[in-house]
């Protein structure tokens, strides 16, 4: 910095004047700056090629001026480190660290000066060749060039003689699979410190993406990464303590796993196309399933499942070997198991085989109609009932809302092979309500679908037990934290109502057939009184949040929803009470009582009634005669239907079979039994994947939420605990029930038709993908329309709607079967024939 005055001739006072550098007020960085003062500040380094005139003009008449010229030099280089500090006679590279190294900056090392680059103000690196003569300390100093050339202070590097010190590796090559480790040893001779330090990648002990080292002196175990990196080599490198300049490296090349192969889904398959689900583990992105040798078209899921299509010949019935080649590098195939191929002509009808489809899963695929013709309704719930539960990954640590569970949800109905799983839980999910207007945390929500996932073909008692003690639930109607009572206090009766009202009994007392038992006056008999409510809340008393890892049990934990409620038991009200008509005998554990009121809710005479009323309407039909609710009633009381089900009451897999194989929902698979009644408004969610699933689509999952939303049933966002709309709800203007109506109204039946429109001639999201290439190939216009009446509609489509979608079709070109195709599918999806699931 230098300071500068302005003096008038003539005048004792100092002039008010404006000060500039090269006739820029103020300066600038590249000429340096000049304050209001006159403090000029020199830049960091001169500017090329440029002269400094610092000016001063008066500011009440600018006719009088003064300069000043001024030279800018370089600034004196500081060094403050200096790399390697030991440097072995021969070639070298230093690495200088510091501060205002100017451009043309040399390293002197000694009396020599070295090649240098400036990497920035503050780096230089610098390469030479130390002889022998200059064994020892020696000054290395940073000179900058002209103007001003001036040099930094000296630090003090030190050059080592060639040592006799020696490194080997063993083994110096070596290929290896994920999961499999490798051991290596380092001999050093020449010197008696045989010590070493190791590296991958020259970057310390390793990483997910190339793996880890357990270093000891002369040995380390490497462990692969799980994913194969690109490139796919690591080199290992062990380096002398005693000298830093004697390393050895091996170099590990990484190939993919072996799969291993542990499953196929369905066991069965039909002459024809079919759709394969693979289970197992090591599989990675761009592995096959082989079938009978044929490499299938194949999707990755995951490292544990596969989906694959194909079609299978009638030379190939019997026994199929299937199995799962990873793809290079090191590709390697599974050991077989064997898929069967049955030949035994169509069984049931195309459109059969799809409307047990729309009850039975989140919509028929035409490989699955193929199979389904060809094996038969029996063969193919018993492949639904083994098949591999699907999975909600747990949340990360970033994981702020549901998101992630919601697109985990579409991602399965689409994708995965449960589906009759996942429809069961999904109903599941709408008696049980839980909703994220107040349940927002996505552990929670994964671990509550998880929970309905699981028990969808398990039991109902499972069902009330594990989902009772969700945190989810606890939160959602206030079981958590729900103390003991004090005297003349009542304890919470949320969940204790809802539970019986909605989720197990009901409010008025069933028959058998779900008809309602009436007193004298006509009026239904209520199922429970408000001394059963308070009962049952104070035997649900002393649940808390789950203990959060580290923590510390408490009578009232944080809110956390990593894993079940658990119980403080001085807060559980162990007196006696009279629940239901039966005595809750005192004394017992906070465990033990949830079970023993739990156990008279299940066994009592509403439940099968009130349990099979629902799940017939979220899968069937919206108006089930009594007859058929007290068929599937008595599947739930005896366990068993035919050869489904544990015999022990409340069988889930019972229950399911009752219900889609009874005669009710059967009639309408041919066109001759069709009643007029029977089906339900598809719902929002289960269209949404239905048509995704009846287009071949692949998808994360994302984009569906938002669109159900526009519908009305925006997942897991019920806004209420009596779900979006409730079981029995009255079409207007009929005596029919419509529960799903609830939710139609002009706004959300013009939603639904933009849907429609968005994937046929937009996108779900960018991320799902629909192929309407079977309705483009299909042929004529006759043909298209033929084939989506048997997948969409199975046979339904009335003649007037036939007529009206053929003359909006043939309005295309002939040769623009992309439109063509397009226009039939947006006017068959958008219809009422195809909205109402008959």
């Amino acid at each position: 910095m230098q300071p500068f005055s302005a003096s008038e001739t003539g005048s004792a006072i100092a002039p008010a004047v404006t000060w500039s550098v090269n006739g820029v007020a103020g300066g600038n960085a590249s000429v340096g700056t000049v304050s209001s003062t006159g403090v000029y500040s020199a830049p960091e380094f001169p500017a090329s090629g440029e002269a400094v005139t610092v000016s001063a003009v008066e500011t009440a008449d600018s006719t009088k001026t003064a300069a000043s010229s001024v030279t800018i030099n370089n600034p004196v280089p500081q060094v403050t480190g200096v790399t390697p500090t030991s440097i072995p006679v021969g070639a070298f590279t230093l690495k200088v660290a510091g501060a205002h190294f100017a451009a043309g900056a040399t390293v002197q090392f000694g009396s020599a000066t070295l090649t240098t680059t400036r990497v920035s103000s503050t780096a230089l690196t610098a390469t030479g060749t130390a002889t022998s003569s200059q064994v020892g300390n020696i000054s290395v100093v940073v000179q900058n060039p002209n103007p001003g050339i001036i040099s930094s202070a000296a630090v003090t590097d030190k050059v080592v003689a060639n040592s006799a010190i020696a490194v080997t590796i063993s083994p110096t090559v070596v290929t290896l699979r994920p999961g499999v480790n490798q051991g290596f040893t380092a001999t050093v001779t020449g010197t008696s410190n045989t010590a070493t330090t190791w590296s991958l990648n020259n970057s310390g002990l390793g990483s997910t993406t190339i793996g880890y080292i357990n270093p000891l002196p002369t040995f380390t175990q490497y462990a692969p990464p799980g994913v194969v990196p690109n490139p796919n080599t690591v080199t290992l490198t062990v380096t002398s303590t005693a000298d830093p300049t004697k390393k050895a490296s091996a170099v590990i090349t990484l190939v993919n796993p072996t799969p291993v192969l542990t499953a196929v889904s369905p066991g069965s398959i039909g002459i024809g196309a079919f759709m394969l689900t693979v289970t197992g583990s090591r599989f990675v992105s761009g592995a096959k399933v082989n079938f009978g040798g044929q490499a299938l078209t194949t999707m990755f899921v995951s490292p544990t499942e596969l989906t694959a299509t194909g079609t299978a010949s009638a030379s190939q019935a019997g026994n199929v070997a299937v199995t799962v080649t990873n793809p290079n590098p090191g590709s390697t195939t599974s050991g077989t198991v064997m898929a069967l191929v049955v030949n035994s002509g169509p069984v049931i009808s195309a459109a059969a085989a799809a409307r047990f489809l729309e009850q039975s899963t989140f919509g028929p695929t035409s490989p699955l109609v193929n199979q389904l013709q060809q094996t038969g309704f029996d063969t193919f719930l018993q492949g639904q009932l083994s098949a591999p539960a699907s999975t909600y990954p747990t949340p990360g640590a970033n994981d702020s809302d549901l998101t992630n569970v919601q697109n985990a949800f579409f991602k399965n109905a689409v994708n995965d092979s449960d589906q009759l799983r996942m429809r069961m839980a999904f109903a599941l999910n709408e008696i049980w309500v839980v909703g994220a207007n107040k349940v927002s945390d996505p552990v929670g929500y994964s671990n509550y679908m998880t929970a309905l996932t699981r028990d969808g073909l398990g039991n109902y008692y499972n069902v009330m037990k594990d989902v009772t003690l969700t945190p989810a639930m606890g939160h959602w109607l206030d079981m958590v934290n729900n103390d003991k009572p004090g005297t003349g206090q009542h304890a919470n009766e949320n969940y204790a109502r809802e539970l019986m009202q909605l989720f197990t009994l009901g409010l008025s007392q069933l028959n058998p057939d779900g008809s309602a038992v009436v007193d004298g006056t006509r009026m239904p008999i209520p199922t429970y009184t408000q001394d059963d409510v308070m009962a049952l809340g104070r035997s649900l008393t002393g649940w808390t949040y789950p203990t959060e890892p580290g923590q510390t049990l408490t009578k009232h934990n944080p809110e956390y929803y990593g894993g079940n409620m658990v119980a403080f038991e001085s807060n559980h009200d162990t007196g006696s009470k009279t629940f239901l008509g039966q005595t809750v005998a005192a004394g017992q554990a906070t465990g033990q009582e949830l079970d023993s009121v739990l156990t008279i809710i299940f066994n009592h005479p509403n439940m099968p009634p009130f349990v099979a009323q629902q799940l017939i309407e979220k899968l069937v039909t919206s108006n089930p005669s009594p007859q058929y609710v007290q068929r599937v009633a008595q599947a739930f009381v005896s366990g068993k239907f035919n050869s489904y089900g544990s015999g022990q009451r409340g069988d889930m897999q019972a229950v399911a079979a009752a219900i889609l194989l009874d005669p009710e929902a059967r009639r309408g698979d041919s066109p001759t039994t069709t009643v007029a009644t029977d089906g339900k408004l598809r719902e929002p969610v289960v269209m949404e994947a239905a048509v995704a699933r009846a287009f071949g689509a692949s998808t994360d999952g994302t984009g569906f939420t938002g669109w159900s939303g526009n519908m009305a049933q925006s997942l897991f966002n019920s806004p209420s605990v009596f779900n979006f709309f409730p079981p029995m709800s009255l079409i207007p203007q009929t005596t029919l029930n419509g529960p799903e109506f609830a939710i139609f109204n002009t706004n959300t039946s013009l939603a639904r038709v933009n849907f429609i429109n968005s994937i046929v001639y937009g996108q779900i999201s960018g991320t799902t993908k629909l192929d309407f290439s079977p309705v483009i190939n299909a042929g004529t216009p006759d043909q298209m329309v033929a084939w989506l009446n048997t997948q969409l509609l199975h046979g339904t489509m009335s003649d007037s709607m036939l007529q009206s979608i053929l003359t909006a079709v043939n309005a295309n070109s002939s040769t623009d079967t992309t439109n063509q195709a397009k226009t039939a599918i947006y006017l068959v999806l958008s219809s009422s024939q195809y909205q109402v699931q008959r």
